[in-house]
């Protein structure tokens, strides 16, 4: 494929790395209007103090990228797919448009002492005027202020004046004792003037020879200015006016695609139709690219969709941490938290007791935390932010797109010896999400190299990594812990459980580690499986029962020689179960009521039992209203965190979907016409599989690895006769002809005798049932493959299966 980028920032370096790093076989041509190769706007400020030149600020870009510079894109020929630059044509096959933002400028900016802040060429002219002018900076945005800094600290500058339009300083929510904080930082420096509620009155500023002689603004003159420009950005699109939709920004579909299904915009030239947006941070320039790639190679296909952004401004002086909601409106409550001695102030943006927006300055409260509450819309505990207002144990914040604090990156310095920004690359991503904080990454590092111990091995990556994810793990758990359900129940009730039918700790931790093992995690996370089992009932729980035998209830509840697995699930908080909880008739449907309406996208939804459909449902009927099991499936459904079919019948139909099925019975996702059910078949379901995948969710919050029948891939990856115990005696030709022959007596392989292990995939072999006691082929009968689709028209024999006849049998077993 012959992909061509338009642009050369971030967005387009990103875009030619990733998917290169996807596909190698991608020819890439990159055009950039720029006669610099692609660098890091974010240390435009290093160029004009000195500390970088325009090679050390410079993006890696991969060496199969061919890039062409200084071209101007004259014309686009969406029928034969050719680009025209001012010197050149190039064919595509997908033209990916990259090409950034322009500055906002309110004077020409070919006049000679006026300029925007934006690229190298910038900087250049900026550094060529500064020491000759009084330097004016219009705006008091983000953009401003970092330039605001670096011109303070050079000494052959003697005036600046800062202009803003407003009354107020970085963002209008600010409060303004927030802003009078910031103000008094910057006026430290004597040379700076700020002029509030001022602009400039641009039609009687006086211009001679192509430069301004006399600024004219509502309130001063300036003779001799340097006017800089840092009021904001809009989208660069102009050169595609006449080929593609175009609004403010280019117009895209959620895939990042415009009206030409060939060409794909990424970055801040974007405007998601949709969603109304154009991105300004780095990390949704990078998502977006993610997408774009996904729809292009049409693997993994994703959709855009907003997230919180996070923004931080050091200048010195002061930090502002800025995270904000997608969803943010004027419409909200602001609680502050403030410090006059510290020079720290928290404001909380609250509505309807949902954090929407967070500004901190100097603020020392965890970015993670508040990000996570305004991603996942918690409610807002004001007691818990307060307590943790002061500067914890971890020191100031560093990298606040990948909440990194000065002893996280002090230990990961130390334990991995990272000796150097470019070796952190394989353990953090601090530094390099945004690029604001790099120096800070770069100093923390430096000054963190005396602590070093060369005697001490090191931890690799996968460590580093494991380690995150354990805490990851930790964190989620912490926050089912500060859940109450209604049973009240905590640990001590398991472990009495456990105590009185007298399973000791060596076989409590036994039944961890396989547990461990079977969900495919490294023993390292044993701690986090058995603090997650301990916290699994703090998890609200629906299970229907529709269309079924009870299996995989009756599967739980035994109570003869109960398994560590059934003493869970009688802990386990089972709010609303028609076979277990002790409520009835019309107070157990006040309880299942309550539930859905007070724990909103919190709960889980079990199912066992198909679905009838035939007769609009009315082959089954539950509950006093007499609600169909398809009516009753779909309202716990809407609002579940998650909703796994478990068992058979739930997973298509199973038994009581076989033939000729006169109920028109059919699994739970079919039912609900969803394609993010949790299947997990069986007849009935191993306990511990149900186990794992509900400490999957609670320990990762997310869907484990999904197989094409969105069976987790942990428990149904293994074929059956892959792991039979049985499987030396298939090899040798050994099996069982008839019940009670002589292979019978000696354990030889049930494949003549309809054993369905070549063709079932599950991990029955290797977990077993009852604790790991036994399983079918272990106790004498063949695998019925009770895991698959249409297992009982198709399976549920004592005959051998014969496939269809373009496929071998025998070689899909020997494979």
């Amino acid at each position: 494929m012959k992909l061509v980028i338009i642009g050369g920032g971030i967005a387009a370096v990103y875009f030619a790395n990733s998917i290169l790093d996807k596909d190698e076989t991608c020819e890439i041509v990159m055009l950039s209007d720029e006669k610099y190769p692609p660098y890091d706007r974010v240390y435009l400020c290093n160029l004009i103090d000195g500390k970088d030149d325009s090679n050390s600020i410079g993006l890696q870009l991969n060496a199969k990228v061919q890039l062409q510079l200084s071209q101007t894109i004259q014309s686009i020929d969406k029928t034969k797919k050719i680009v025209y630059s001012n010197n050149e044509s190039y064919n595509y096959d997908k033209l990916v448009i990259a090409t950034g933002s322009t500055p906002v400028s309110f004077l020409d900016t070919n006049i000679k002492n006026v300029a925007v802040f934006r690229s190298i060429s910038d900087c250049e002219k900026i550094k060529e005027y500064y020491q000759t002018n009084e330097v004016v900076i219009v705006g008091s945005g983000p953009i401003a202020l970092e330039l605001l800094e670096t011109l303070n600290e050079i000494d052959c500058i003697k005036s600046i004046t800062l202009l803003v339009r407003n009354k107020y300083l970085y963002s209008k929510y600010l409060s303004q004792n927030a802003v009078n904080i910031i103000q008094n930082t910057l006026l430290k420096n004597k040379k700076l003037n700020i002029s509030y509620e001022d602009e400039i009155d641009t039609d009687n500023c006086l211009i001679e020879d192509n430069e301004i002689k006399l600024l004219k603004t509502k309130k001063l003159n300036i003779e001799n200015p340097f006017v800089i420009f840092g009021i904001g950005i809009k989208p660069n699109v102009k050169p595609f006016e006449e080929f593609i939709d175009i609004d403010k920004g280019i117009l895209v579909n959620e895939y990042m695609q415009s009206s030409d299904e060939n060409i794909y915009a990424i970055g801040e030239c974007a405007q998601v139709e949709k969603l109304d947006f154009i991105a300004g941070h780095v990390k949704e320039c990078t998502t977006q690219s993610n997408v774009a790639i996904s729809h292009i190679l049409q693997d993994d296909i994703k959709k855009y969709d907003l997230e919180v952004t996070v923004d931080m401004l050091k200048v010195k002086g002061f930090e502002l941490v800025e995270i904000s909601s997608p969803s943010f409106s004027k419409k909200y409550e602001k609680i502050v938290i403030e410090s006059i001695i510290n020079n720290r102030i928290d404001e909380y943006f609250i509505k309807d007791n949902i954090l929407v927006k967070f500004l901190g300055l100097n603020s020392n409260i965890d970015t993670e935390y508040i990000e996570e509450l305004v991603l996942n819309k918690e409610n807002v505990d004001i007691k818990y932010l307060y307590e943790n207002r002061e500067l914890g144990k971890k020191g100031r914040l560093i990298c606040p797109c990948e909440h990194v604090y000065n002893q996280d990156l002090v230990d990961l310095v130390v334990s991995c010896q990272i000796n150097s920004f470019a070796q952190l690359k394989d353990f953090s991503k601090a530094g390099r999400v945004c690029g604001r904080c790099k120096n800070d990454v770069v100093k923390v590092i430096e000054s963190s190299q005396h602590l070093i111990n060369n005697s001490i091995p090191k931890k690799t990556p996968e460590e580093v990594n494991r380690e995150k994810e354990i805490a990851l793990a930790r964190k989620r758990i912490d926050k089912f812990k500060r859940l109450h359900p209604k049973n009240k129940l905590d640990e001590s009730n398991l472990e009495a459980a456990l105590k009185m039918v007298d399973i000791a700790k060596s076989e409590v931790n036994s039944w961890i580690s396989m547990v461990t093992a079977d969900m495919k995690l490294h023993p390292a996370f044993q701690e986090v499986v058995e603090d997650g089992v301990k916290n699994l009932n703090k998890i609200p729980i629906i299970w229907l029962e529709l269309s079924d035998c009870s299996g995989n209830s009756e599967a739980f509840i035994k109570s003869a020689n109960p398994a560590i697995e059934d003493l869970i699930f009688d802990y386990i908080s089972l709010d609303y179960h028609e076979l277990l909880m002790s409520a009835s008739g019309d107070f157990s449907e006040t309880i299942l009521e309550d539930i859905i309406k007070n724990n909103k996208n919190e709960y889980i939804l079990i199912v066992e039992g198909a679905v009838p459909l035939a007769m609009d449902g009315k082959f089954l009927r539950i509950g006093p209203k007499g609600q169909t099991g398809l009516e009753l499936l779909q309202s716990c459904a809407k609002d579940a965190a998650l909703v796994l079919a478990v068992g058979s019948c739930a997973f298509d139909g199973g038994v009581v979907a076989a033939i000729p099925n006169p109920t028109g019975a059919v699994g739970v996702a079919q039912a609900l016409n969803r394609n993010d059910i949790i299947n997990l078949p069986g007849c009935p379901t191993n306990p511990v599989n149900i186990v794992g995948t509900l400490l999957s969710y609670m320990m990762f919050e997310e869907l484990p690895l999904l197989d094409k029948s969105n069976r987790p891939l942990w428990a149904y990856e293994q074929r059956v006769h892959d792991n039979c115990e049985r499987r030396g005696h298939y090899e040798l030709g050994e099996f069982v002809e008839q019940w009670g022959d002589e292979g019978a007596k000696h354990g030889w392989c049930l494949f003549q005798m309809g054993c369905k292990g070549p063709f079932a995939n599950v991990n029955c072999p290797t977990m077993k049932f009852n604790q790991g006691t036994s399983w079918p082929v272990q106790a004498g009968h063949g695998c019925m493959g009770c895991t698959e689709a249409k297992f009982f028209d198709k399976f549920a024999n004592e005959r051998v299966y014969v496939q269809e006849k373009e496929e071998n049998v025998d070689e899909k077993i020997s494979n």
